[in-house]
């Protein structure tokens, strides 16, 4: 997860000493000022709601909304893009305008509108698949409005609550809040997902839009978004406000401005050169000194939204991934929405490990381990991580099996009669094909466009017959031609085709005996087969299933012909074919031991897998992000940090800008090749950033505080001068 700006010392101390001097500070020189924990608790419950509600977005368009995995992803994408731009406007508005408290009051109940309006969307009841899409657009801006409105503004709002001789518990309170971040985030992304897929909010109805519980899973969040509102309001009475004294950022922008627009003025005028074309600005000398601090630091941050846009996928692309992987540790289930909890896990835990640990151990060895050289290397990681993802993706891809294009249909021919079959036909791919007994063609390269017409002269140890196949379909899916008896009677079927996503398996039995009905018996399924009949789709928890066949017999009655055992593993599809031509009636063996067919191969690769690329990634986000946290904050003169941060925050709206824009060209087909192209990309971002900090040189802390000194001198003697 990312980290957030917290800890802005520096303006809280400037405000709250000019507050002190007009006496609007509350001194609590008596003990540490208890209201600040309603704000913690409203950020801890504001970090579930936004992370909680974004944990299952990405599925929510996909599998609820019925977009493409692209679309979907955008979606994602679009969404974080707002809610990091607006953090200028909420720290504007902010600063000039509303002061911190209306800001965070306001905007937070539009945050709240937002989290209702989203969850009204995820009812299925709705009939309507537009009012669906509409209601969840304009759930996702009013949240992002919200949450990227108040960003800027909720920890400097508690910074503001401590006096000057309250430096120690201020230090406590930044502490608290970035651990109530963490464990926000933490929390909600461990349990929304489960309350998106193991609630069954819809007992009794059918459809997939009932199938998941995503009206809770962002009917919980918004709840915590609103606890948060009515703990922000609690401590209303105790708040120390302090008034807003115009914008910091917008007057850089407007320095800025008014520095290009003069500077190309003076190009026309043939005036004399300045030394920094800041220098043409209109504006107070310590401005375009400050000014001039951000721009080398701006500078630098040029290549690191590829970072972000790398990052953000562990949401997105990354949960797309793990819905093709076996999510079972043991006996417990992940989910795929899931997985993305290791981030912050590892986050809480390399931190303090690295501060304790690592930097130390470089020091000793007198490794020069500079913030500008962690930075590099946390953008050369995530490159990496991406690489280990695309391996994963090869491995999964090798793995899948063949359906045909939605443009397309395919045939499969199943063999259960006692002698091998010689086919004659129209088409060159079962031109000349034998298939033995109890044996399956290959469906890989049999497909063909829709409403086609293939001829089959079937020739078996029973004579020879010609059959005609008319293929009228065109919408992906697989016919299974099962060819019974001496290959004088053929039964067709339509083979599911579609994965499960939720741990589960299909099942399908196909009843190719002539003579009976059959019964299936089992703890979790019941149904009669007719002749020629297949079943409905079954859906089966992973490991072994018993069932009973029962045919009803005139003299005896229905009676238990044959006891059987299916294996199902995560979204695998299979087949089961009921037969009475071998011993006795029973599952045809296709193989030694075998009694099913794999019609689409379960999910082989466990999730776990996914953790290196994770574990990289999240390294990569120590180096990179929290040192370059520290780095901005450093290295921006007092009166600029806030203008920093909106940056910072502003690299990750351009991150998913970048993702946007690679999602929707649709120009790779495959998602490994995708995935090595944002590790190139940010390969060549790292080569960049190692190229711009070649001349950056870092300033210290005091150069800010000794040029301030000599302004206030020189002011002086101006002063005493006149």
């Amino acid at each position: 997860m990312e980290l957030e700006k917290v800890d802005d010392a520096s303006d809280t101390r400037k405000l709250n000493e000019d507050a002190h001097k007009n006496g609007e500070v509350k001194v609590h020189k008596s003990g540490y000022p208890k209201h600040v924990f309603f704000i913690i608790g409203n950020e801890f419950c504001e970090r579930f709601s936004f992370y909680g509600m974004r944990t299952v977005l990405v599925l929510y368009a996909r599998n609820y909304l019925r977009f493409d995995d692209d679309s979907a992803t955008s979606i994602f994408h679009a969404f974080t893009m707002l809610a990091y731009f607006m953090p200028i406007f909420g720290g504007i508005i902010a600063d000039s305008y509303w002061g911190k408290y209306k800001t965070i009051a306001l905007l937070s109940i539009f945050y709240v509108i937002g989290h209702g309006v989203k969850t009204l969307a995820a009812i299925p009841y709705i009939p309507s698949r537009g009012a669906h899409i509409g209601l969840s657009m304009l759930g996702l801006f009013l949240i992002a409005v919200g949450t990227g409105g108040i960003k800027p503004c909720v920890s400097t709002f508690g910074g503001d609550q401590f006096t000057l001789d309250q430096t120690h518990y201020r230090s406590q309170f930044f502490a608290m809040f970035y651990f109530s971040i963490n464990c926000g985030a933490l929390i909600s992304k461990w349990l929304t997902p489960m309350f998106r897929a193991d609630l069954d909010c819809y007992p009794g109805e059918e459809g997939p839009e009932f199938q998941e519980c995503f009206s809770v899973a962002f009917g919980v969040p918004g709840a915590l978004m609103l606890l948060a509102v009515v703990l922000f309001f609690a401590g209303s009475k105790f708040y120390t406000r302090v008034q807003p004294e115009g914008s910091v950022f917008w007057k850089f922008c407007k320095c800025v401005y008014s520095a290009c627009k003069n500077r190309w003025l003076a190009r026309k005028a043939n005036s004399v050169k300045k030394e920094h074309w800041v220098d043409y600005a209109d504006a107070p000398k310590r401005l375009k000194r400050d000014t001039k601090y951000v721009l080398r630091v701006l500078y630098l941050f040029i290549p690191l939204p590829f970072f972000w846009a790398l990052f953000d996928q562990q949401g997105s692309r990354w949960t797309l991934q793990a819905l093709q992987l076996d999510g079972y540790w043991g006996s417990y289930q992940v989910k795929p929405d899931q997985i993305d909890v290791i981030n912050p896990l590892l986050i809480v835990t390399l931190i303090p490990l690295f501060e304790a640990t690592l930097y130390p151990l470089l020091r000793h060895c007198k490794i020069n381990f500079s913030p500008i050289r962690r930075m590099a290397v946390g953008l050369v990681l995530a490159g990496v991580s991406f690489i280990c993802a695309a391996i994963l993706q090869f491995n999964i891809d090798a793995g899948m099996t063949s359906v045909p294009a939605p443009d397309q249909f395919a045939i499969r021919l199943i063999n259960v009669g006692p002698c091998d079959v010689n086919l004659e036909s129209s088409s060159e791919v079962f031109n000349g094909l034998v298939i033995g007994s109890n044996d399956v063609s290959d469906t890989k390269s049999n497909f063909f466009p829709g409403n086609t017409s293939v001829s089959l002269n079937i020739s078996s140890c029973g004579g020879s017959f010609l059959h005609q196949l008319d293929i009228a379909r065109d919408d992906g899916v697989v016919a299974d031609v099962i060819i019974g008896g001496n290959g004088s009677s053929l039964y067709s079927s339509i083979m599911p085709t579609r994965k499960l996503e939720n741990g589960k398996s299909i099942f399908t039995f196909i009843n190719v005996d002539a003579s009976h009905e059959l019964a299936l018996n089992s703890s979790m399924f019941m149904f009669d087969l007719k002749p020629g009949q297949r079943s409905n789709e079954i859906e089966i928890d992973k490991g072994f299933t018993s069932y009973g066949v029962y045919i009803d017999d005139s003299s005896r009655g229905q009676r238990l012909v044959y006891n059987g055992t299916v294996e199902s593993l995560p979204g695998g599809v299979y087949s089961v074919i009921m037969n009475s031509q071998s011993s006795g009636l029973g599952a045809v063996e296709f193989a030694p031991g075998r009694r099913q067919l794999d019609d689409i191969n379960p999910n082989s690769i466990n999730i776990a897998w996914m953790i290196p690329q994770f574990f990289v990634l999240t390294v990569g986000e120590v180096f990179l992000s929290v040192t370059g946290l520290e780095f901005s904050y450093t290295q921006a003169p007092p009166t600029m940090k806030s203008v920093v941060s909106s940056f910072w925050l502003l690299l990750v709206s351009l991150g998913s800008v970048i993702v946007l824009l690679i999602a929707k060209t649709h120009a790779i087909d495959r998602q490994a090749h995708e995935f090595l192209l944002f590790a190139g990309l940010i390969g060549v971002a790292a080569l960049i950033f190692v190229f711009l900090a070649r001349g950056y040189k870092m300033v210290d802390e005091n150069e800010f505080r000794s040029s301030e000194d000599e302004e206030e001198d020189t002011d002086e003697r101006t002063s005493l001068a006149a």
